[in-house]
């Protein structure tokens, strides 16, 4: 998507979403926190979370009068019934307005913080800059938010996958009347009346039920995607730096920044993963091989090689080296003690290389 296209989707639903008002402010009171809150200043380029914009409102019951029969009497009995099931829809609906207009807030406030901490790790920062977990803090509880907002939707889904089932009842119901004995032309022309309003209700209902489940979908989507980024960007902090550019390489005889020793790589490595290929796992290897280093000398000193194939460019190297290293932060080594270098060797695939010392 555009910048341009990003901002005109923004503002169409911001338009949307905040012109949803409504007179009872009970409405899941505890699990969105304030509606009026500080409008946020996102990028250009924010993934804000997508929810449906689709409303929903019943058609009008029409009106019918008591004809004194047994089945007349059962007319009447199907329209309050009706009426109440129409009733269940508009308040469902303005739930799921609401609930929408919370994710969309709440998004924005997410990506605000996230904005923030990116933007200052590209320029760089001190390693587990507390003011940086501060604001990852934020952000954490915007996920806390995200994820009311799922079960949320999920307890609204349920609410009318029940009114889904008593509305397709009685338009069994009104349909079965039509073979009671003793009714009169009226009844019978009032019970089509009603069959017809019902069974819009019905596709109505469906339709509403199909939109809330697209909207949890989503949002659990949504969810994955930022705890994901959660991770990353504490990895981050831990060394604070941010990607690739911003992570020092040294050369094999250099002092890295990490670490106060030189980079000594003679032997064999602990662990080496080749990527001459889309999407290996070496994550459970690495894993044990980190954790079995640990438990023989914790102050082992890991040094991180990537290694590229002569002559081609090492970027791609740095970067497999970058992931790992911030994967083995993850696992609970000291960034201190671990050295990131980069060299050229043979072979057609770029490679990573940990020796310990």
């Amino acid at each position: 998507m555009t910048k341009s296209a990003n901002k005109i989707y923004l503002s169409a639903m911001l338009f949307l979403l905040g012109g949803c008002a409504y007179s009872s402010d009970a409405l899941f009171p505890s699990l969105f926190g304030e509606d009026e809150q500080e409008p946020a200043v996102v990028s250009d380029d924010a993934d804000v979370a997508v929810v449906g914009s689709a409303t929903f409102e019943p058609v009008k019951i029409s009106e019918g009068s008591n004809t004194g029969t047994f089945v007349g009497q059962k007319v009447v009995t199907f329209r309050n019934e009706l009426t109440q099931l129409q009733g269940s829809i508009s308040n469902n609906n303005a739930q799921l307005q609401q609930i929408r207009t919370s994710v969309v807030n709440n998004a924005l406030q997410y990506h605000k913080a996230i904005g923030m901490i990116e933007a200052k790790l590209q320029v760089g920062t001190t390693p587990g800059n507390p003011q940086m977990f501060a604001m990852l803090e934020g952000a954490q509880n915007n996920i806390q938010v995200m994820n009311a907002n799922a079960n949320a939707l999920t307890q609204l889904a349920a609410k009318v996958a029940a009114d889904s089932a008593n509305t397709d009842y009685l338009v069994n119901a009104i349909r079965s009347a039509y073979t009671i004995s003793g009714a009169v032309d009226e009844d019978h022309r009032q019970l089509h009346v009603l069959e017809n309003e019902a069974g819009q209700t019905s596709i109505l209902m469906n339709s509403l039920l199909n939109e809330i489940n697209n909207d949890i979908s989503r949002q659990k989507q949504y969810i994955n995607t930022a705890s994901d980024t959660i991770v990353h960007l504490s990895s981050a902090i831990k060394v604070g730096s941010y990607g690739v550019n911003n992570v020092p390489f040294s050369t094999p005889s250099a002092t890295n920044s990490f670490g106060s020793a030189p980079v000594v790589n003679s032997g064999s490595p602990l662990f080496a993963v080749k990527f001459n290929k889309a999407g290996i796992k070496y994550q459970d290897g690495l894993k044990k091989a980190v954790s079995n280093a640990l438990s023989k000398k914790p102050s082992v000193v890991f040094d991180i090689v990537a290694v590229n194939p002569a002559g081609s460019s090492a970027a791609i190297a740095k970067n497999n080296a970058t992931q790992i290293f911030q994967e083995m932060v993850d696992m609970g080594v000291n960034p201190a003690n671990i050295n990131l270098s980069a060299k050229s060797g043979a072979g057609t695939s770029s490679e990573v290389q940990i020796f310990v010392r």
